[in-house]
C-alpha cells in the first residue's frame, strides 16, 4: 500500500506565490530509493528531499491536466531508454525554488532500461492535487482527459509486436544447441538446460530438468506466456507440460502457447521435434543436404549434378579421380581400409592388377625417408637416386705477411773447459837399422881411386898402404823413442753473441673441415607415405 502526502512547506511556498500573483508551477519528478522504508507509514508532511546519494532519477513533468476548479493532475513517463534502477519514493516539486510539493512512499519498484537483449519496461506515474483554486494557481486547462493516455493497453501493443516481430525471425518454434532436447538417462526422461522461442516468445531453462513419463505414447511440450503487473517487469514464464495433446490457451486472462519439443513412443524411443535456429537456418536445413544423410538425400542426381556444373566429373569412380598407385602423404602409423604404407614390401599382382599396372615389378616402392622426384629427361621411372650436393668449389686464402726479420736475445754462454784425458806414454819402433860398403883405397895404391882391379876388398888405411880385410860400415844406429802426452785439456771460448734469424713474407695452406648432416635435407614434416591397393 503506497502512502501520499501535500508537504507544509508547498502550502507555504503557494501562499507566497498567491500573494504575489504568480502561479504555481511543478515542473520536475524525483525519484529515491530510501533503505528501510515502510510503504504502510503515514508520510511526514515536513518531510525533505533524500540524501542525493539515494536519488536515482529525475525527470521533467511530462503532462499536466486540470480535472475540476480544485484539482489537477501531473504526470512523467519514464520510457525503455530509462534505466536500470529501483525506487520506493517520488516526490513533485518545483525546480526552479527546490520546493517538494508532494511525496509518494510505494513499494520497491524496478525501472529497466532495453539493453543487450533486456527487454525495458515503460513506467506512468500521475500525481492528483487537490485544493481550493487549484486550477485558477496553476493555470493548468486542459482536461486530463485528452491526454491520459491507457498506456496499459500501448505497452500490450508494443509487446504483441515485437512478439510478431521475432515470430518473423524465428517462425513458430526455435531452438538453439540442446536447449530443450528430450533425452534420458536409464530411464529418467529429463529436458536439457537451454534456449529457445515458442511463438515469438523467448524462454531459458537455467539446469536440466527431470520430467515424469507415466504412459506412452506421449509428448513433452513447452508452455510459455508473457506475464507481469502494471508495476512490475513483464517476462516469459514457462514450464514443461507431459501430455498427448496440447494447444495454445488462455488462463486467468494470460495467453499461453505451447509446442511439443520431442515425442515419446511406447518403447520410450525419443524423436526430437525442435526446429533448429532461425527461420533463414530452418530453410536452409531443408534446402541443403545433410552430412548425415551422405548424400542419400538427393533426389534427383542428375538435375544435381548439372546445377552444380559438375558434369560427367560427379560419376567419376575413384579410381578416375585418384588412380591406384598414388601415393599419399598420411598422418598416422594407421593406413586407412584398402591403403597400405609405403615400405618396400612386395603384393600379389593378380590380387591387385591395378596396384601392378602401377608397379609392375610387384612391389610397393619403400617411400621412407623418401622425397618423390619428378622425372628428368634421361631418367627411368621409379628408379633410385642416393643423396648428394651438386658439384661446387671453395675458395680460401690467408693474406700474406712480411714478418721481417727477427732477432734473438744475446746470451753468454761463458769459456766451457774440455773433459780432462790423459793418453799416456808412447813408444816409437826401431825399424830402420842398416850397414853401408866403403871403396876407400890409398894414394899410392891408386891414382885418385883410379884402381880398378888387382885388389882384394876390404879396407886400407891412408897413409899406409896397409889393407884391411873389410871395407864395409856398420849398422850402429839402430834406436827408438818415448814420448810422453800426459794427463791435459783444452779450455774454450764461446764468448756473448746472438742470432739473427730472417722470417719474410710467406703463405700458409688452409685446409676446410666437412660439416653439415649425414644426408641433404631440407626443413620437412614426415609422414607416411600410402598407397591405395584396389
Amino acid at each position: 500500500m503506497s502512502q501520499t502526502a501535500i508537504t507544509l512547506a508547498f502550502e507555504n511556498w503557494k501562499a507566497q506565490q498567491g500573494a504575489t500573483g504568480e502561479p504555481v508551477l511543478l515542473d520536475e519528478f524525483v525519484f529515491a530509493s530510501v533503505p528501510d522504508l515502510n510503504p504502510d507509514t503515514p508520510v511526514d508532511r515536513n518531510e525533505a528531499l533524500p540524501p542525493t546519494a539515494q536519488i536515482v532519477h529525475r525527470q521533467s513533468v511530462t503532462r499536466t491536466g486540470v480535472v475540476n476548479e480544485n484539482g489537477v493532475v501531473y504526470s512523467v513517463v519514464l520510457g525503455a531508454d530509462v534505466g536500470d534502477f529501483s525506487f520506493n519514493w517520488i516526490g513533485l516539486l518545483n525546480k526552479a525554488s527546490g520546493t517538494l510539493a508532494m511525496i509518494v512512499h510505494a513499494p520497491s519498484q524496478q525501472k529497466l532500461k532495453t539493453k543487450e537483449g533486456q527487454q525495458g519496461n515503460v513506467l506512468t506515474r500521475s500525481f492528483l492535487m487537490e485544493y481550493n483554486g487549484a486550477q485558477t494557481e496553476t493555470g493548468i486547462n486542459t482536461p486530463a482527459e485528452t491526454w491520459q493516455i491507457d498506456f496499459t493497453a500501448r505497452m500490450a501493443g508494443m509487446d504483441e509486436r515485437q512478439r510478431l516481430e521475432n515470430m518473423d525471425i524465428y517462425g513458430t518454434a526455435a531452438f538453439f544447441g540442446n536447449g530443450y532436447l528430450v533425452a534420458k538417462t536409464g530411464n529418467q526422461f529429463f529436458v536439457t538446460k537451454g534456449t529457445g522461442y515458442v511463438a515469438g516468445l523467448r524462454a531459458s531453462l537455467a539446469a536440466n530438468q527431470n520430467i515424469t513419463v507415466t504412459t506412452k505414447p506421449v509428448k513433452v511440450w513447452l508452455d510459455v506466456c508473457w506475464t507481469g503487473t502494471l508495476t512490475s517487469v513483464w517476462n516469459v514464464q514457462s514450464k514443461i507440460t507431459v501430455a498427448a495433446n496440447l494447444a495454445d490457451y488462455v488462463q486467468n486472462g494470460v495467453q499461453h502457447y505451447v509446442f511439443a519439443v520431442a515425442s515419446i513412443d511406447v518403447d520410450g524411443n525419443i524423436t526430437d521435434l525442435r526446429p533448429k535456429g532461425s527461420l533463414g537456418e530452418q530453410q536452409a536445413s531443408s534446402d541443403f543436404l545433410r552430412k548425415d544423410a551422405n548424400l542419400a538425400d538427393v533426389n534427383d542426381k542428375v538435375k544435381a549434378r548439372k546445377s552444380l556444373d559438375l558434369g560427367e566429373l560427379a560419376v567419376l569412380s575413384r579410381s578416375d579421380v585418384l588412380p591406384v598407385g598414388v601415393p599419399l602423404p598420411w598422418s598416422t602409423d594407421i593406413p586407412p581400409a584398402g591403403w597400405a604404407i609405403m615400405q618396400g614390401q612386395s603384393f600379389d599382382k593378380a590380387a591387385y592388377p591395378l596396384l601392378a599396372i602401377a608397379y609392375p615389378s610387384g612391389v610397393i616402392p619403400d617411400a621412407r625417408g623418401q622425397t618423390i622426384k619428378g622425372k628428368p629427361d634421361g631418367r627411368a621411372v621409379l628408379s633410385y637416386e642416393d643423396d648428394g650436393n651438386k658439384s661446387h668449389a671453395h675458395t680460401a686464402s690467408a693474406s700474406s705477411t712480411d714478418l721481417g726479420t727477427k732477432a734473438t736475445s744475446s746470451f753468454d754462454y761463458g769459456t766451457k773447459t774440455a773433459s780432462t784425458f790423459d793418453y799416456g806414454t808412447k813408444t816409437t819402433n826401431t825399424t830402420g837399422a842398416h850397414s853401408h860398403i866403403s871403396g876407400v883405397r890409398t894414394p899410392s895404391d891408386v891414382a885418385i881411386y883410379g884402381l880398378t882391379s888387382g885388389l882384394s876388398s876390404g879396407h886400407y888405411t891412408p897413409g899406409n898402404g896397409s889393407q884391411n880385410s873389410s871395407a864395409n860400415t856398420n849398422s850402429t844406429g839402430n834406436h827408438a823413442h818415448t814420448v810422453g802426452i800426459g794427463a791435459h785439456n783444452h779450455t774454450v771460448g764461446i764468448g756473448a753473441h746472438s742470432h739473427t734469424v730472417a722470417i719474410g713474407a710467406h703463405s700458409h695452406t688452409i685446409t676446410v673441415a666437412a660439416s653439415g648432416n649425414a644426408e641433404t635435407t631440407v626443413k620437412n614434416i614426415a609422414f607416411n607415405y600410402i598407397v591405395r591397393l584396389a
